[in-house]
């Protein structure tokens, strides 16, 4: 259970009530040591506490150049319970150098892989190239015991071979650790958390074809419990690809369909001009699908041909790493922030108020400019906001940069550093026009309570390179989820 017990709880007056209603009559409480009111639900019909104890690490400019095999950063962490798995995310700037070359990242705990296979990343690049990109990779690891865990993140070339590597350039670079609840026999509701049921599939499958015919990369049956709730699903894994005009969408179907609300989880990989030799990279496709059933969800991770395309080229999945399909059902807008157990205590939720946009084909070709904004409202002045943008991007131009970025009332995050997103290509062959799968997810603190504007803009970056021929969104979805969470709990 939390460990984050709120000692001093209170019915809530009427005045601290207007500040913060709760959208459950009766579910107010004012929270005497933060001086804020909580909306208090129950642990009723639930045997589980889905996720926990979420940890920040953020580095900006990191700028390591280093190559050979040895920990980059090490991040301590104090895991509170044994029965959790660890969820690690790296999200930052890698580039890969050289013709041929390949580079892998990944995590280790206590000095060694996961038991369940190696939660890394992998890039290789077929011609001389100077791609200096935004990346992120993350895995669950199950049979962690709980104490102080060094978490530690290393890069070698591929094979042990230097190609030049570089971390970290001219960015915010994240590594986020969190606690997630994987164990299989919880059955309950959970009418009082916002989200829940969380399942990783991991599967090691590697597909290498040039078929325009519909490929099953991978299937998974989900048993979901609330038919109220949205359904998040995440793909985890490396898509390669080359040939010229040629494009291959990804996408998620469920008993056999695409999601028709609010719209199709997908993206694409495409070489439309220019360079068409092979880029392998890991990447992260998440959305969420809304009034699917409860009850057996056979879930499927697609791949075919774009439309108005006659080639997908070349593609490949699943290349030396490891792939994994995440589940877990939402509750979009619940407001409850603390349960109270049958004991009596009180203890705050980790994570609420979820709030989720999901477009489809906005096709955003200016280079400078607020791509999407929302409107957001923060119920807590002492939770900080994750925001995840789930899209493809493009940066067609030889020598010249794009930063895709997140700002909150049109002000930077400065705490613990600003969500930004940065993409420098140089490549031998000139230009190209290639879209790809692009993933942001980070966290920022010290936010206040109200509204908040929260902006998914693009434009330049802080390098001092021209700004590149930009394109966000094209033909396929782009998610935004925001939430609110506690850290350390």
């Amino acid at each position: 259970m939390a460990s984050d017990v709120i000692n001093e709880v209170v019915e809530a007056d009427e005045d601290s009530c207007q500040i913060r209603s709760c959208s459950q009559k009766g579910t107010c409480r004012k929270d005497c040591t933060n001086s804020e009111s909580v909306c208090l639900g129950s642990y009723s019909d639930c045997e589980e506490w889905p996720v926990s104890n979420i940890q920040i690490n953020a580095w900006h400019n990191g700028n390591w150049g280093h190559d050979n095999a040895k920990p980059l950063l090490t991040v301590n962490y104090n895991k509170k319970y044994d029965w959790t798995g660890l969820k690690v995310q790296w999200r930052g700037n890698l580039r890969v150098h050289r013709a041929g070359g390949c580079g892998e990242w990944w995590f280790t705990f206590n000095g060694q892989d996961c038991p369940q296979g190696r939660i890394s990343f992998r890039r290789y690049t077929g011609r001389l190239t100077n791609y200096y990109q935004h990346s992120v990779f993350e895995g669950i690891c199950d049979g962690i015991p709980k104490g102080t865990i060094p978490v530690k993140f290393y890069l070698d070339g591929c094979g042990n071979t230097n190609w030049d590597l570089y971390t970290g350039w001219y960015q915010a670079n994240f590594i986020i650790v969190e606690e997630i609840d994987t164990r299989p026999t919880s059955k309950g509701l959970c009418p009082s958390l916002s989200v829940f049921n969380i399942r990783e599939y991991d599967m090691n499958i590697y597909y290498s074809t040039s078929s325009t015919n519909l490929q099953v990369i991978a299937t998974v049956v989900y048993e979901k419990r609330d038919p109220s709730t949205a359904l998040r699903a995440v793909w985890k894994g490396n898509l390669g690809k080359y040939g010229s005009n040629t494009c291959a969408r990804f996408y998620f179907r469920f008993n056999g369909n695409e999601c028709g609300n609010p719209n199709t989880i997908d993206t694409v990989c495409s070489i439309l001009s220019g360079d068409s030799s092979w880029i392998r990279e890991d990447v992260v496709v998440d959305g969420m699908c809304y009034q699917l059933p409860a009850g057996p969800l056979k879930v499927e991770f697609v791949m075919g041909l774009c439309i108005g395309y006659t080639s997908i080229g070349h593609v490949t999945t699943g290349w030396d790493t490891r792939e994994s399909i995440r589940l877990e059902e939402v509750r979009l807008g619940l407001d409850i922030n603390a349960i109270q157990l049958p004991s009596g205590k009180i203890y705050r939720l980790p994570v609420y108020n979820i709030q989720h946009w999901q477009w489809h084909a906005i096709n955003y070709e200016t280079d400078s400019g607020v791509i999407k904004e929302v409107s957001y409202t923060k119920h807590s002045k002492t939770s900080a906001l994750r925001v995840t943008v789930s899209t493809v991007t493009r940066q067609a131009t030889s020598g010249h940069c794009t930063e895709w970025r997140i700002r909150f009332n049109s002000t930077e995050c400065s705490n613990p550093t600003t969500i930004d997103a940065s993409y420098y290509m140089w490549n031998e062959g000139g230009n190209t026009n290639s879209h790809r799968p692009y993933y942001i997810d980070a966290i920022c603190k010290n936010l206040a309570a109200g509204t908040v504007a929260v902006k998914f803009e693009v434009g330049s970056c802080n390098t001092g390179h021209s700004l590149g021929d930009s394109y966000t969104g094209w033909n396929t979805m782009t998610s935004m989820t925001v939430q609110e969470v506690y850290i350390g709990i």
